[in-house]
């Protein structure tokens, strides 16, 4: 089955929540304990899959992302696991992430903007048109 584009969006935002909680319990712990960098590794993973998925009218309109490099981190994580640098995937997590949904959040905003009025009153019935 193919998800859609809010549900991907949707699996988007969830990852980049992760991501957060991650970078709140420090970089101490992240350098100490491999759970986290195992966690921070699926986080990218995730991401990169997700945008393997993205429509290109997400990919396009979003050129600020790095989507190439987004992409080849998930077969980094999935094939070369041996050549993570954890100490990229910690600024990817802390830095890269938070940019990237906030801009996806923004792109959503203005999307809901522009949507037109007939679309919005779709399945109001009891709408009359001037």
């Amino acid at each position: 089955m193919t998800r859609g584009v809010d549900d991907l969006l949707a699996d988007l935002a969830e990852a980049a929540d992760a991501a957060a909680e991650l970078v709140r319990l420090g970089k101490e712990r992240w350098d100490t304990e491999r759970p986290l960098r195992l966690a921070g590794e699926a986080i990218i993973g995730r991401l990169g899959d997700i945008a393997t998925k993205l429509p290109d009218e997400v990919i396009k309109a979003t050129p600020e992302i790095p989507w190439r490099e987004v992409k080849g981190m998930r077969i980094i994580a999935a094939h070369a696991y041996h050549r993570i640098d954890y100490e990229e995937v910690w600024v990817t997590l802390r830095d890269d992430i938070p940019r990237m949904d906030q801009t996806i959040k923004h792109w959503r905003q203005t999307q809901s903007l522009i949507v037109p009025n007939t679309c919005l009153n779709e399945g109001n019935q009891n709408h009359s048109e001037p």
